[in-house]
């Protein structure tokens, strides 16, 4: 009776180990925990849990996470911000000295994330818990950047990385973030819930991040129930198939959510005839959008507008400029006034089997009016070292402008797609290069109201279907899966999606 009674003991507590430790699925490899050396998805979403910033959106409002408060200062071109009482994974305080490093640090070592610094000029510590960023020019765009962006990291761990781009860090890695490092391993990434962390779940103890090299096998794993979320996009296909199929998928739920991702054909502005606007225009009007959708998204995405800003950037969003529209006699006419010799271009096109599909599908549209294009398939890798290159025609490519719209002026203004030791300098991979494009994207950083910001990106929405640097394709629905079999208590946010905090929180185990 007693060993029975033990077993049973042990049985229930191996059922409330496994139910408090979350499993997840992540696409590619961790061979990183840097937040400057970020290469893969799977490492871009762990060092997402492991550090954080000073500022981030919630429910599209912009709100504290490492401080509590904050205020501008337009007289003084600054930022000052009031540090919660925080502490890093190794039980250390976090002080203004960590925010300031922080900041200095990305600058003097010349790292990535630089270019989000363009208008910043240093950190100065106020007392222990307040800091001050100064900037070259303030707006109210500024908050949505260097503060939202910047991962804040232990300055006694840091200052002693002289090669902060050779280093690794997978042996300890200590943030501040809500999930703090355990292990390792060519499988997965254990994380421990960091208890001293405001966000840290009663009810969860762990998550694990499972490395999977394959779409299909991880979503396999989420109908057994080996993985309760999966961390990408379903595929719309099979997201329909789950959504009309409820008895074959009793446990898998989908979430679509608004999508603020904008695909698009990047020209080379540097090359004849992507120089030339009615070369553009014509590629613009010879597509046709509502066929992408239904035959590549299986009509999981909107057609995108000729302004570029996505509709979930609901404050800035243009309704009046319109969407993209196909008229094929308009391009063949465009085309005929266009400098194109009739040459083979080359459409850079990632791996990715919906990247491939809609570029079989641009490929089609553009031979329908006398344009010849051959598709270069790259992998993720190649697809941006060709980018940084600039060594490409045409390209398809896509901008996050959801939630940080102000990021079109990293995309498109000239200063950003200069050249320097064969490599483009920021973000504008095609190198446009146009005037009364480049104002109107400056005067973003100089609204100093909300209303000047709306009014600003008004116009500059409108000048973009006038010129059409590139060509807005879609904004694909964002599709999450999760599964219900281990947990419940999911909560889907409009502007967050599935896997938020208040998720985090609510979610139970289900037996």
């Amino acid at each position: 009776m007693r060993r029975f009674l033990f077993l049973t003991l042990v049985l229930m507590i191996s059922t409330f180990v496994f139910s408090s430790q979350l499993n997840v699925a992540v696409l590619g490899e961790v061979r990183s925990l840097n937040p400057f050396l970020v290469k893969s998805a799977a490492e871009r979403i762990v060092v997402g849990y492991l550090y954080e910033t000073l500022l981030t959106e919630r429910a599209g409002q912009v709100v504290g996470a490492l401080a509590e408060d904050f205020q501008v200062d337009f007289s003084d071109n600054s930022l000052i911000l009031k540090l919660r009482d925080r502490k890093f994974h190794d039980g250390s305080p976090l002080t203004a000295d960590d925010v300031v490093f922080s900041f200095n640090y990305i600058l003097q070592k010349r790292l990535p994330l630089g270019p989000i610094l363009a208008y910043f000029t240093g950190a100065e510590k106020i007392d222990e818990r307040t800091v001050k960023l100064k900037f070259r020019t303030m707006n109210v765009s500024m908050l949505s950047f260097a503060p939202m962006a910047i991962p804040i990291i232990p300055k006694a761990v840091w200052e002693k990385v002289e090669k902060p781009l050779e280093f690794p860090n997978i042996e300890n890695p200590v943030g501040s973030g809500v999930l703090m490092f355990e292990k390792l391993t060519p499988q997965s990434v254990v994380m421990k819930f960091f208890k001293g962390h405001p966000d840290a779940p009663q009810g969860l103890d762990s998550m694990v991040f499972h490395i999977v090299q394959d779409e299909t096998m991880g979503f396999l794993g989420l109908v057994k129930g080996d993985y309760d979320y999966v961390f990408w996009n379903l595929d719309p296909e099979l997201a329909k198939q789950v959504m009309e199929n409820p008895n074959k998928y009793p446990n898998v739920k989908v979430a679509l959510i608004e999508g603020g991702v904008v695909n698009v054909i990047l020209f080379n502005h540097r090359k004849s005839p992507m120089n030339d606007l009615n070369f553009r225009k014509a590629v613009l009007h010879a597509l046709n959008y509502r066929e992408l959708v239904e035959k590549v998204y299986s009509g999981l995405a909107e057609v995108a507008s000729l302004g570029l800003i996505p509709k979930k950037a609901k404050a800035v969003y243009d309704e009046s400029v319109g969407v993209v529209q196909q008229n094929v006699s308009l391009a063949k006419e465009l085309l005929k006034n266009s400098s194109y010799d009739g040459r083979k271009l080359t459409l850079l096109v990632s791996s990715d089997r919906k990247a491939m599909d809609m570029a079989e599908y641009i490929k089609l549209y553009l031979k329908n009016i006398g344009v010849q294009v051959e598709l270069d398939v790259q992998g993720p890798e190649g697809l941006t070292t060709r980018l940084k290159k600039a060594d490409f025609d045409l390209a398809l490519y896509s901008y996050s402008l959801g939630s940080h719209s102000e990021m079109v002026f990293y995309h498109l203004h000239s200063s950003r797609g200069e050249m320097r030791n064969g490599q483009v300098v920021g973000f504008n991979y095609g190198g446009v290069n146009i005037p009364e494009l480049d104002q109107a994207l400056q005067a973003i950083w100089i609204a100093f109201s909300e209303k000047e910001r709306v009014e600003a990106f008004a116009r500059l929405q409108k000048l973009l279907a006038e010129v059409v640097p590139v060509v807005p394709l879609l904004v694909p629905v964002d599709i999450e899966a999760y599964s219900v079999k281990n947990f419940t208590g999911w909560v889907v946010s409009p502007t967050e999606g599935v896997m938020n905090v208040e998720t985090l929180k609510s979610l139970k185990p289900a037996r």
